[in-house]
Formats: C-alpha cells, structure tokens, sequence
C-alpha cells in the first residue's frame, strides 16, 4: 500500500515498557510508537506498519495477543507467545542481508509487539499474486539470496520450521529476506529447542511429516524446493490436493512435488535434488548455489506449466 494512503490510516499508540534494540544490542526505552495500517493477518497474529515515534523509523509491527486469565484459548495464545518468546532470543543476535531484521520486542497488557525492519515490497507470495509466475531469471535471483539466508541460519545451528513463499520477503530493490518468525535452535542432541510450531503441509519433507513436525536442516532444502515450484507456477505443490491428502501422500508415498514443465533441464535437475527423499542426499545451503542452474545466466523464456 502506497505511503500516502497509508498516511491517512495512522492512530497514535503509547506505552511505557522498555525493550532491547536488536540492531546494536543497546537498551532503549520505547515511549511511544505510531500505529499505522493492518498490512498482514494470520492465524497467531496481525502486522501493522509502524512508526518510531522518536526516530521516524518505519517498522513492521508484529502483535500477538497474550493470554488473559478469562480467555478460553488461554493455553493456545500462551504457546503461541512462548513459541514468539523463543524465536525472539535466537532473532535478535543475527545480523544478515538476507533475514529480516529484528529490532525489538513490547510486552503490553494485551499484546506483545515484536519489531521488525519494514520491507516494502511484501511477500514473494504477494507478488506471485500479482505479477503471477516467475521466470526463470528472476526465480535464480531469488532463490540464491534464499540459500544465503538458509546458509547463514544453518551455520548458527537454526531451522525454519515454516519456509514458504509468505515468509519470503522482497524490498524495492529485489532484496531477499526470510522472516525469522518460524525459526527454532537444534541442540546439541539433534532435538530443536522448545515446542516447534507446525508448518503449512503443502512445503513439509516427508521427514517432518513422519516424524510429527521434526524439522532439520536437509528440511528447509525441500521446502525450498517447494517454493521453487510455487514460483514457477503461482501454485504451491499438490495443488489438487487437500491438506489432509496431502499429509498422506507425502507421509506415506515415494512421490514428491511435481516439478514444472517448460523449464531448463538444469532448473528440473535441482528440483530433483532439492527432492531426493533421503534427507542425507539432499544438497546443502551452502552446496546448492555451486549448482549449474544458478551458474547458468538464463535470459526471459516462457512461463512453465506443471504436468
């Protein structure tokens, strides 16, 4: 949404609770921030844009509601805010160009506010759905920056328990940055830290799905895969599929996701790796942007059909 419009939406909220800045570490006192427009909804919470009201910062805003002693779904909200608690420790000490940056988090009455960098452009998930499916070119572009993230994560030890094309962020200049709500800490033992959040099925590896939600790093390579596809196309993978068939399929099949057609056999044989269904086989983030297809400058070419 353009500026201007958003310049009309803009209600004035304060607080008095303190928070640490995630840019630099240092404390800092937040007196007052200026909420701005609903820019995103989910099932744990909504974004809005906005506004340091001491530094004129535009924020994307976060806000989960926390548990009231009334409420009914009382342990559900808590989950949710201890989930957020958790990723909010691993977030606020990583510093990379291609993960969203946390800046700092608001413990309200009602709410815990998280902020983080605003990032115009959207979602890929947004563009897909306006632009429609990418070309190869521009899905390369994407996809390395991805790897650099998922690389970056992977050398700390952390995982994206939900890597999808709405937890891909683009800003005006093409950058990529992968949200950081989602990540969680693999222990020394395998385990992740904490109670892990569930992922969308549709971009699950049959490993997470076997071993009820068990994500490891050769987990992401898959779900990368899986956004691939929904680049290429505007679809996500098992399009015909409901969730509840889709569990089944990829939990008790050798199948995986369709790959498209209509594209480079360098691009169809990094699906096929990203795919391979042992998850030791599969290439790492650090591998992966050696591959042919990201060597290979490709220019235009047609849009790709799923068989």
């Amino acid at each position: 949404m353009p500026d201007l419009e958003l310049a009309t939406e803009i209600e004035h909220s304060t607080s008095e609770a303190s928070a640490k800045r995630g840019a630099d570490g240092d404390p800092s006192i937040v007196t007052e921030w200026i909420k701005g427009a609903l820019i995103g909804t989910g099932s744990a919470g909504a974004v809005y844009l906005g506004m340091d009201g001491s530094t004129g910062l535009l924020m994307a805003v976060k806000q989960f509601e926390r548990p009231a002693d009334s409420a009914a779904d009382q342990e559900r909200k808590k989950s949710i805010v201890d989930t957020v608690e958790r990723e909010i420790e691993l977030a606020k000490n990583l510093r990379h160009k291609n993960i969203l940056q946390y800046l700092s988090s608001l413990r309200e009455a009602e709410h815990l506010n998280i902020f983080v960098e605003y990032v115009p452009g959207g979602s890929i998930a947004a563009l897909l759905q306006n632009y429609g499916a990418f070309h190869e070119a521009l899905t390369k572009t994407f996809v390395r920056q991805i790897l650099e993230g998922l690389d970056y994560l992977h050398e700390h030890d952390i995982v994206h328990s939900n890597l999808k094309c709405t937890k891909i962020l683009v800003d005006n200049k093409g950058g990529v940055k992968i949200s950081t709500f989602g990540i969680s800490k693999i222990g020394e033992d395998g385990t992740l830290s904490g109670d892990q959040a569930p992922g969308s099925v549709f971009w699950m590896a049959p490993e997470v799905v076997k071993r009820s939600g068990h994500t490891q790093k050769a987990s992401n390579i898959w779900s990368l895969g899986c956004a691939i596809v929904e680049m290429l196309t505007a679809e996500h993978p098992w399009p015909t599929l409901t969730p509840m068939q889709a569990i089944f399929k990829i939990g008790s099949s050798n199948a995986s996701p369709d790959i498209p057609s209509g594209i480079s056999s360098e691009a169809q044989d990094f699906l096929r790796r990203a795919f391979e269904l042992d998850p030791q086989a599969r290439p790492s983030a650090k591998e992966l942007p050696q591959h042919a297809w990201l060597c290979r400058k490709i220019i235009g070419g047609a849009g790709p059909k799923v068989k």
